[in-house]
This record gives structure tokens, C-alpha cells and sequence, in this order.
């Protein structure tokens, strides 16, 4: 495995991380809260995966599936918004 892919080397400067960090630092967001149900055996794995990819700006989305050319439309098929 390259260095670059090996945990703790992510990039910092993303949006998501930054948002992420202005939450706890304003009391806004407590950090144990939030990370709880990472840890938590209450909680799926699969569950774990999506909020993960949710945290992360990887979950697949109706703008992902136009951007891959999977759909023509923004709008969601399930709530047509």
C-alpha cells in the first residue's frame, strides 16, 4: 500500500472535515456524542458504512448518478425533489 493511503494521511483541508472541526470547537457538536455509534454495538455495520460515506461525501447520490451518467435528472426518484 502506497503511504499516502494509510489511515491518518486524509486530507485535512476538505470541506466536510472543516465543517466537522468548526462544530466541535463552537460547542455546537459534541465529539463523543457524535462518534458514539461508531463504536456502539447497537448499531449495524452496515449502518456504520453509511454514515461513514455520509461524513465523508462519498455516499452515492442522485448528483452522483448524473455526474456517472446514470440519470438524466437531479431530481430523486423516490421523493421528486
Amino acid at each position: 500500500m502506497h503511504f499516502l493511503h494509510k489511515l491518518g494521511n486524509a486530507k485535512t483541508e476538505a470541506n466536510y472535515h472543516a465543517y466537522y472541526q468548526t462544530l466541535i470547537t463552537d460547542g455546537t457538536a459534541n465529539g463523543a456524542t457524535i462518534n458514539g455509534n461508531l463504536t456502539s454495538s447497537d448499531v449495524p455495520f452496515k449502518t456504520t458504512c453509511i454514515i461513514m460515506r455520509y461524513r465523508t461525501g462519498t455516499l452515492y447520490s442522485q448528483k452522483h448518478a448524473v455526474l456517472f451518467k446514470l440519470s438524466t435528472s437531479q431530481t430523486c426518484p423516490l421523493s421528486h425533489k
